[in-house]
Order: structure tokens, then C-alpha cells, then sequence
């Protein structure tokens, strides 16, 4: 098939992640893959393969707006009205990713987030083009405009529930993401599938057996260290992570990374000085190879208020390193089936997420049981499912 793949831009983070793991499984079985950006832009451009092309669909403003006037109906006002809010990216892409399916026919397009998605579902209209476009939700949609209701409208949801029944597909990341999306959305929840995000076993190994750039992981007899990972966001809940960090150091001398960029930075350094540990807290910014760190971290940590899948928790799996996370909606006891692959704690709880660091570092973990967690992850063939739906088939 020919395959198209279309968002916004390929700034890190797992949305991204999760659809260079599908590029690049699409690729190696054969297909013939583009992905379409909004923007030619962001650090995880470097990690799309080489066999897939990337195109760049954008149209200056606010010329990029004009073809919303011919979205037909009653969909049309809520559309002009979404874009009111904000302009989101993704409309600069309009008109081009309409002519693009006229000219360049694609047998089908997978589309993330739900912006990105519903941009596909318009051009696919105005192109008149019969592509099958499968929209993918990465996130809890309704948790996500409850906080950043500035980057969101409230139209997205009415146009998702009148809009989404176009798509040939919907998939969701975990089954928490389907329930949300058909509870806020109205959509039938038989419509939805959920197929979990891929990882690339191999791939993931040969950058995880790498040397980190980090003496604290590669000093021999140096102190534990407790690793996380994301976006600097408030969404991660960093600070409850640097406050259960504080009361760890009481008990146990271990030190804690935390790889990422975003707004966030400065109140944590801040938040490191006040609890008296930033000499044991390090903050690298966005690293290119995360696995390398994952691999030789003593423990994980997640402290998401919310999520969609946490797929960093099944690539820390992969590696074999231990986990700690918050069970917050709604993906971090799924990847960690429910507890059996990792400690499952309360959000925004210092003590609670303090408390499962310290049994973790503390347990001895034995070659079975990281064989065992990450089995739970490599033995899905999510590549696979996402094909059949591209394709008109059953996943």
C-alpha cells in the first residue's frame, strides 16, 4: 500500500515516538510510507528512517483558512469557530493535504492527534478522495481541553463526534483512551479499537547497549539513580516527583535524572534548591537516546496526572529497568498489566511515590523477572493490527 502519515510536527515526545515505530514497521514490510507535517520541524525528524519521505503541507496565513469556508453544513460554523480560538497548526495544512490526496492518491492515511485528524477528514472532503483514513487518539481527549483549554476549543468535541464517523477507523492507544473518547465524544465505542503503541525491540536494545552521556550512570559504585522522562509540563507532574525524591534521600543515597525540555524547568531547579537535593538532581534536557539511560538507571519513575498510554514506561520495560507510576487515567496500569510489571501509586501523592522508589530500590531484581516485563511489551504485533485497519480488514 501506499501509506500516508500526517501531524503536526515531529517535536518530541511519545505521539511522535509512536509514529516513527509505525513509519518504520509500515517500511519494512514492504509499503510505501510518507509522512506529512504541518511543520518540518522538531528533534525526532533524526529518527525517521530513511525510507520514508517526509513532506512538509502548510499554506501561509490566513490564506491557510479559506478553504474551511467550503466544509459544507452545519460542520462548517463550528469548524470556522474552532479555528477562531487558537488557529491550531494543523488547518495550515488544509488546502495542501486536500491536493495532496487529489494528486498524490494514497491508499490510506493515519492521522494523530485529533486536530491533525480532522484536518485529514475535511481535506478528504473538499479532495473528494475515497483514502481510508484512520484517526488515531494518543490522549484522553476531554482531560486534555480540561488542562490546556488555550491551545483547544470547546468545538473540537462536537466536531469529533460529527466528524469521526468518516474516518474508516478510530484507534485508541489503551482501552482508557477508547472509553473516554466515546463517553465525551458520543461515539459508539464498538467503533473504536484499541491497539497499544509499537515498540522497536531490536532497535530499542541496539541504542539501549550504548554509552549514556551521564557519569552517573557509568561511574562504577556510584549511588542508585532514579530516572524520568517527558515533557517539562505540568501534565507530568515533575514536582511531585522532585518532592518524592526529597523524602527518599532520607533513607536511601540515590540521585534522580529527569530528560526533557519544556516550561517546567526552572520551577523545578527552583523546587530542588528549596527540598536542599539539587546537588543530587540533574535536568539534561531533551537526549536523543533515552534508552541508554533506561537501561542503567536502578528504577524508572513516572508522576503523570494523566496519560494516554505512557509508552516510556513499556520502552523502560524493554530495557529492563524496574518501574514506579502514578495509576492515573488512563494508561499506566495497562502497560503495567495492572500492577503485575511495576509499583502502581496515587497521583500527586510525594509519600506514596517516595514509599514505592525505596521497596524498588531495595528489592533485588533478578534477568527473569526483566525478561518477564518485557515480553509483556515485544510479544504484540501492533504494526500488524494498524495494517489490517489501513487496509479494510479486521485488526
Amino acid at each position: 500500500m501506499k501509506i500516508a502519515l500526517f501531524t503536526n510536527t515531529m517535536k518530541p515526545g511519545g505521539l511522535q515516538r509512536g509514529l516513527v515505530n509505525l513509519a518504520a514497521g509500515f517500511a519494512a514490510r514492504g509499503h510505501q510510507v510518507e509522512l506529512l507535517l504541518s511543520r518540518k520541524t522538531g528533534g525526532m525528524l533524526a529518527d525517521v528512517p530513511a525510507a520514508v519521505r517526509v513532506r512538509e503541507l502548510a499554506a501561509p496565513w490566513p490564506f491557510a483558512a479559506l478553504p474551511l469556508l467550503r466544509v459544507p453544513g452545519q460542520t462548517r460554523g463550528l469548524a470556522l469557530a474552532w479555528l477562531a480560538t487558537r488557529r491550531p497548526r494543523s488547518v495550515y495544512s488544509l488546502g495542501p493535504l486536500a491536493r495532496y490526496l487529489a494528486e498524490e492518491r494514497p491508499d490510506a492515511l493515519l492521522s494523530t492527534p485529533a486536530t491533525s485528524s480532522l484536518v485529514a477528514l475535511f481535506a478528504a472532503q473538499l479532495a473528494g478522495s475515497p483514502v481510508r483514513i484512520v484517526a488515531r487518539e494518543a490522549n484522553t481527549l476531554a482531560r486534555q481541553l480540561a488542562h490546556r483549554r488555550q491551545l483547544f476549543g470547546p468545538e473540537i468535541l462536537p466536531l469529533v463526534s460529527n466528524y469521526y464517523e468518516r474516518a474508516a477507523a478510530i484507534v485508541a492507544v489503551s482501552d482508557g483512551v477508547a472509553d473516554e473518547l466515546a463517553a465525551s465524544a458520543a461515539i459508539p465505542r464498538e467503533r473504536i479499537t484499541t491497539i497499544h503503541n509499537p515498540v522497536a525491540a531490536p532497535q530499542l536494545r541496539a541504542q539501549a547497549a550504548l554509552q549514556p552521556d551521564e557519569p552517573w550512570l557509568t561511574t562504577p559504585g556510584a549511588p542508585p539513580v532514579v530516572l524520568g522522562a517527558g515533557r517539562l509540563v505540568a501534565a507530568k507532574d515533575f514536582a511531585t516527583l522532585v518532592r518524592a525524591f526529597a523524602v527518599l534521600r532520607r533513607s536511601h543515597a540515590a540521585r534522580l535524572v529527569i530528560l526533557g525540555e519544556g516550561p517546567e524547568r526552572a520551577a523545578l531547579l527552583r523546587l530542588a534548591a528549596e527540598l536542599a537535593v539539587a546537588e543530587h538532581v540533574r535536568l539534561p534536557g531533551y537526549v536523543a537516546n533515552p534508552f541508554a539511560y533506561m537501561a542503567r538507571a536502578r528504577v524508572f519513575a513516572l508522576s503523570s496526572l494523566y496519560e494516554g498510554l505512557a509508552n516510556v514506561l513499556r520502552e523502560a520495560l524493554v530495557c529492563g529497568c524496574p518501574v514506579v507510576a502514578t495509576d492515573c487515567p488512563s494508561g499506566s496500569a495497562e502497560a503495567l498489566g495492572h500492577g503485575r510489571f511495576g509499583r502502581l501509586v496515587p497521583t500527586a501523592d510525594p509519600l506514596a511515590l517516595a514509599r514505592a522508589l525505596a521497596e524498588t530500590l531495595d528489592e533485588r531484581d533478578t534477568p527473569e523477572r526483566a525478561a518477564e516485563r518485557a515480553a509483556s511489551v515485544t510479544r504484540e504485533d501492533s504494526v500488524g493490527r494498524y495494517l489490517a485497519l489501513l487496509a479494510g480488514e479486521s485488526a
